[in-house]
């Protein structure tokens, strides 16, 4: 079953900075301490903003390579 975790569940299955759990529901999750947010690479979702965040730098980099 699919729930959201809590923080000290989430500090528990870290590894570094990286979390990947299939079972959270959470895209993006606090670690400890001052700006220490991470994404979730088990959750489809955290994917896709990754994949279409880098498309839309790889479009900026391209349109401005073509205006110079």
């Amino acid at each position: 079953m699919k729930r959201k975790y809590s923080q000290e569940e989430v500090e528990q299955l870290m590894i570094g900075r990286i979390y990947c759990n299939h079972e959270d529901l959470n895209i993006f999750v606090r670690r400890k301490g001052l700006y220490a947010w991470t994404m979730n690479l088990g959750n489809k979702w955290s994917w896709i903003i990754t994949v279409t965040a880098a498309m839309i730098i790889i479009v900026i980099v391209f349109m401005m390579l073509e205006l110079s």
